[in-house]
């Protein structure tokens, strides 16, 4: 019987267009970790102990893509892997308009390099970061043609003679946090008392509910379900007013920030697309119509209200959040909050419900 990668490439021959080894791994019944593992020239990098030292090297590979990608949102940024700061729990790069992340490392399990040869005959060559099922984290891939000696320096560094065993595991069943009874007074006054937006995962453990859950509670003016349209005009809307935003998308290991303008959003093959590589560095692939509520959400801070429109899937997590651009201290752009106004005020069929 073949290995799993030659099933890969003879499913492959028999498709029509593009045919993801994501996609390949759950028609197979194995996770993506497990096919990538089973590439020919794929070598494994090890687990949990060297993550740390793999991603304080990848600067060494020069101009790199970063994809990150969850159920409904592919994130992918140009730029150089650098400023970062990581521990076994948790780590930050910094990098406003570059490779700006932040990472839950406790989750990251494994490491593989991988190199291919597409259709044309182009190397592709990756370092890719999967969690204890699996599942990818984030792909680093090399976009520089003059980076063989760092390649194979990096590979040499981290390479171990072992393979990678990933855990099997079903999801646990989506279950809703409720609000307790006779504590929406005091959510909303801890929610109207909020000076870091930061310490609102806080409010979140003490009341026992999730972000969706608070939502529906908070206060006046504090939140309001919106239907996806909501997602292409406020690109749109961005992209017209000339502003930069910050764009968070991730998953249970990583969050990738893109922070600048929004110039090419098209919309093809059930994809909402924004394609700014030649501008900014960044492309951007949302199923929106997955996305399965929005909200627009206004928050206080010491430098005045915050406002984020955030998007979950069916498992109630967290796949995009849209920001005005703002750094710490500063207010929200006049701008933004025009712009976050106009989309509240829009009907929608959400207001229906």
């Amino acid at each position: 019987m073949a290995n799993l990668w030659q099933q890969y490439q003879e499913n492959k021959a028999n498709k029509q267009g593009m045919y993801f080894p994501r996609e390949a791994a759950a028609d197979l019944g194995v996770s993506e970790g497990e096919l990538m593992a089973d590439a020919p020239k794929t070598v494994y990098l090890g687990g949990k102990s060297n993550v740390r030292g793999i991603v304080l090297k990848l600067h060494t590979l020069g101009q790199i893509q970063s994809i990150v990608r969850n159920s409904v949102c592919v994130h992918e940024k140009q730029g150089l892997y650098e400023n970062v700061s990581i521990s076994e729990s948790s780590g930050i790069a910094v990098n406003p308009g570059g490779i700006d992340l932040r990472i839950f490392a406790g989750r990251w399990h494994h490491v593989l390099a991988v190199e291919s040869v597409g259709e044309h005959g182009k190397v592709s060559r990756s370092i890719q970061f999967y969690d204890e099922f699996g599942t990818a984290l984030q792909k680093v891939f090399l976009i520089e043609e003059n980076k063989d000696a760092e390649w194979h320096a990096f590979i040499e560094a981290f390479k171990t003679a072992d393979k990678p065993v990933f855990q099997k595991g079903e999801l646990p069943e989506v279950s809703v946090p409720r609000l307790a009874e006779g504590h929406e007074k005091a959510f909303q006054e801890r929610w109207n008392e909020l000076k870091d937006v930061h310490h609102f995962n806080g409010i979140l453990e003490t009341f026992g509910i999730d972000r969706q859950e608070s939502y529906r509670h908070a206060p006046s003016g504090g939140a309001k379900q919106v239907g996806v349209e909501v997602w292409q005009a406020a690109l749109e809307a961005a992209r017209d007013k000339g502003m930069e935003i910050m764009i968070f998308s991730g998953n249970r290991g990583i969050v990738q920030i893109q922070t600048g303008k929004v110039h090419n959003i098209v919309r093809a093959r059930g994809y909402l697309n924004v394609l700014d590589g030649k501008e900014e560095g960044f492309s951007m692939h949302l199923k929106d119509d997955e996305i399965v509520e929005s909200w627009i959400v206004r928050r206080p801070t010491r430098d005045g209200f915050i406002t984020c429109i955030e998007g979950f899937d069916s498992r109630r997590k967290t796949v995009i959040q849209l920001f005005g651009k703002r750094k710490e201290g500063e207010e929200e752009q006049a701008v933004w909050r025009e712009i976050t106004d106009t989309l509240w005020q829009r009907p929608s069929e959400t207001d229906s419900n």
